[in-house]
């Protein structure tokens, strides 16, 4: 089964291009444009499997299985997008299959090399008789204009905080999948990228603590000592530790500003105690303070420093917003 696949059902994009193909309009050339990765690779996937399915894509059959494994003889996929690996897809695009129908896929388009892009241009100006290109592109500024506009784009939407609980469910336990709902901004990869780092929800609780007790200039050192920052050897590691521990605040600083706002008010105890402690517009600005110190991670600066500064800065921005 295509992960995630009941979710992606639901979108606006497969429903549209099922119809087209009943009525047998499509483009010959499809681009799936999305930063989420998981939900981008896995569409382009299920609308193969939509393609040559001859049961309106039941999941079940032998067409089914095979596209899903790669093994269908009517879908073509590049064994890598390298200069070889692009050089052996396009003949394949060209020979005759017993199929009515054949899908050139690529499904992550952009880590292909503006030269093989090329390449690929007069494949899509002039595709093979009854062949259908999908391409999946999370990064559209690394894919050439000249094939952007060749192609019928589809943007996938963000998906609902309720759609993103429901498909989650199979993941992760209801605590874990609700932090990484907060983080996710209806992205199924930022999701799952909270849900597969163990030590995230540790990172979570951490930054929640802090967030909760840091009162006055006097007790900081105390609290940035509960990132172990200096247990890392590097100024790279130390920073790539404390973006962690920031992506987990975001999420604490999130979850607060939506139960202040009534958007969510299904959370713990401990973010209402919180709540009660800083108001909309010390939020709104934490989450500015917060972005910024990340950018300055980039630079593998001193960490220890980005982050007392980060809460020195947080606990002014508090005092200013309450006068």
């Amino acid at each position: 089964m295509i992960d995630f696949e009941n979710l992606l059902k639901k979108t606006r994009i497969y429903n549209a291009l099922k119809q087209e193909a009943k009525n047998n309009s499509l483009s010959h050339c499809i681009m799936i444009i999305s930063e989420d990765e998981i939900a981008c690779k896995n569409l382009c996937k299920l609308l193969a499997r939509m393609l040559l399915c001859e049961n309106d894509d039941c999941g079940a059959c032998k067409d089914c299985k095979q596209v899903e494994a790669g093994l269908h003889p009517s879908l073509i996929i590049p064994e890598a997008l390298t200069v070889e690996g692009i050089r052996d897809f396009m003949p394949k695009c060209y020979t005759v299959t017993a199929d009515k129908l054949k899908v050139a896929l690529i499904d992550s388009f952009q880590d292909i090399a503006l030269r093989e892009q090329n390449r690929l241009l007069k494949l899509i100006e002039e595709p093979a008789k009854d062949t259908i290109f999908i391409m999946g592109v999370t990064k559209p500024a690394n894919v050439l204009e000249t094939i952007k506009s060749r192609s019928t784009k589809y943007y996938i939407e963000s998906f609902t905080r309720e759609d993103l609980k429901e498909a989650l469910s199979r993941h992760a336990d209801p605590y874990n999948a609700e932090k990484a709902i907060a983080f996710a901004d209806g992205s199924i990869t930022k999701a799952m990228y909270i849900i597969k780092n163990a030590s995230f929800i540790d990172c979570y609780n951490t930054m929640l603590n802090i967030f909760n007790y840091m009162n006055k200039s006097t007790g900081l050192l105390e609290l940035t000592s509960q990132v172990p920052l200096k247990s890392k050897k590097t100024a790279k590691e130390r920073c790539e530790l404390l973006r962690k521990y920031l992506d987990a605040f975001e999420i604490v600083v999130k979850q607060v500003v939506e139960y202040k706002s009534h958007i969510n008010e299904d959370v713990d105890d401990i973010i209402k105690e919180v709540s009660e402690k800083y108001n909309m517009a010390t939020l709104v600005n934490v989450e500015d303070l917060i972005l910024q110190a990340k950018e300055k991670t980039e630079f593998y600066c001193d960490a220890e420093g980005i982050f007392y500064q980060l809460l020195m800065d947080i606990l002014e921005v508090k005092f200013k917003c309450q006068l």
